[in-house]
């Protein structure tokens, strides 16, 4: 009985950290990850001309 007791709270564990992780990746990385590349794009974007032009000359 102790040993079925200990493994349910393992698997309670486990479940609580993956829905941890799956909830920030969903809540927090995502939308932060995206904001970062959608700046990268436009950095590049803007900016990228005028730095090729400028190594060319």
């Amino acid at each position: 009985m102790f040993l079925l007791k200990l493994v349910g709270i393992g698997v309670l564990v486990t479940a609580g950290i993956a829905l941890i992780a799956f909830l920030e990746e969903k809540l927090v990385s995502g939308p932060r990850r995206r904001q970062i590349a959608e700046r990268a794009r436009q950095k590049l974007a803007g900016s990228g001309k005028r730095e090729g032009e400028a190594e060319v000359n």
